[in-house]
């Protein structure tokens, strides 16, 4: 049993690999099989679902992003939001990373369509990662308002590739935020 659990998880790196690679958005369970060297039918022996094999290996993705940040946040240890912002942007937008977002918004871009569904809780699940990450140093509501900044400017650069333009905005909404702040505190 255990050795069946271990090639259930080489096998989920290899289509989280795939997925990473190729998207979501004309997923078929032949072609993905192909691509990490097994069937279609073990696919579904070992995840049941193509739903449910996608919301394995977008969690899985949410778990890769997670660790890493985590890692490199332990490492540079960034003393404020803006700080940890700067750092997340940094590792978002470096080439080796781009990919995970790409797949994300690729999944809620099809999933406001009904091209994909999942469960109200792998939708929960998908926010509050993020939202738990920044809620460590804003509040709930500056939470939010901050993922969704975050996740329209690294859109726009992925969509964009301008990496100067959006970087600044970034700084800009940085400097704004950080305003407001010591104004509110102020007064």
């Amino acid at each position: 049993m255990l050795e069946a659990l271990d090639r259930r998880d080489v096998l989920l790196d290899k289509i989280v690999d795939a997925l990473l690679d190729h998207g979501v958005a004309d997923l078929s369970l032949r072609p993905l099989a192909e691509r990490v060297g097994t069937s279609a039918r073990l696919l579904i022996y070992h995840f049941s679902s193509k739903d449910k094999l996608l919301v394995e290996a977008l969690s899985a993705v949410r778990i890769r992003v997670a660790k890493s940040l985590t890692e490199r946040s332990a490492h540079e240890r960034p003393a404020s939001l803006n700080a940890a912002l700067l750092m997340f942007w940094d590792w978002a937008t470096a080439p080796a990373n781009q990919n995970y977002f790409r797949l994300l918004f690729e999944v809620d871009g099809l999933s406001m369509f009904d091209r994909v569904v999942f469960s109200d809780q792998a939708v929960r699940d998908g926010t509050s990662l993020w939202l738990a990450m920044i809620d460590r140093s804003a509040s709930s509501a500056n939470a939010t308002l901050v993922m969704a900044a975050m996740n329209g400017l690294l859109q726009d650069f992925l969509t964009t590739g301008d990496l100067d333009r959006t970087t600044a905005a970034l700084d800009d909404l940085l400097d704004r935020f950080s305003s407001s702040s010591t104004a509110v505190r102020k007064a």
